[in-house]
Formats: C-alpha cells, sequence, structure tokens
C-alpha cells in the first residue's frame, strides 16, 4: 500500500486530535450546563407555589387557553418574595385608590372668640 503525501499526513496528524479534543470539551461544558439547567428548574417549583397558591387564580381566555394569574399589591408582593420594591413604579389600582396617611396631621380650623 502506497501512503499519501506527507503533507497530508502532518494535517491529518494535526487536526484530528485537536478537533477531537475540541469536540470532547464542547461535549463536556454541554453535559455541565444541561445538569446545571434541570438541577435549577427541580429546586424552583417546589418553593414558589406554598407561598403564591392563595394568591392565584385560572382565567380562560377569549381563544379557549386557561392562563393562572397570581394577582398581589406591590407590598404583598414585596413581604412574600423579599425582593425590594423599585422607585417610580407606577402605583397599582388598590393603592390609588386607598387613602395614603400623611405624616403631619390635618390643620385645627380657627375658632373666633
Amino acid at each position: 500500500m502506497r501512503w499519501p503525501r506527507r503533507g497530508v499526513v502532518i494535517r491529518l496528524l494535526i487536526y484530528v486530535p485537536l478537533i477531537g479534543f475540541l469536540g470532547y470539551q464542547a461535549a463536556q461544558k454541554w453535559s455541565a450546563e444541561r445538569e446545571a439547567a434541570e438541577a435549577d428548574t427541580a429546586v424552583a417549583p417546589a418553593e414558589a407555589p406554598d407561598k403564591l397558591a392563595p394568591y392565584k387564580r385560572v382565567v380562560e381566555l377569549p381563544d379557549g387557553t386557561k392562563q393562572e394569574i397570581v394577582e398581589l399589591t406591590d407590598q404583598q408582593a414585596h413581604d412574600l418574595l423579599g425582593y425590594p420594591l423599585p422607585e417610580g413604579l407606577p402605583k397599582s389600582e388598590a393603592e390609588a385608590a386607598a387613602p395614603t396617611p400623611s405624616a403631619e396631621p390635618a390643620p385645627k380650623p380657627k375658632e373666633e372668640p
């Protein structure tokens, strides 16, 4: 059997191990990311339904599909989930309708003697 040219043999000796090594590294990274994603999805759903279950309701949309909705005020979301409330958000309808206590007491009307 006749060997291929020397240049072809040298290229094969360089590129085959290089492509094999890079493929192995890519497979390792892919499997690590997949395991991390499976671990994240296994933990998150077990935690959330316990806290939010009383606030959930199911709504049927006009196209016939059903959507689960969680109804919370900003303060309830802060108390339940612990996230800080960002400044400058528009007030929800319930909070806008509720009277806000003022820091100063209302001035007393002046009485005439």
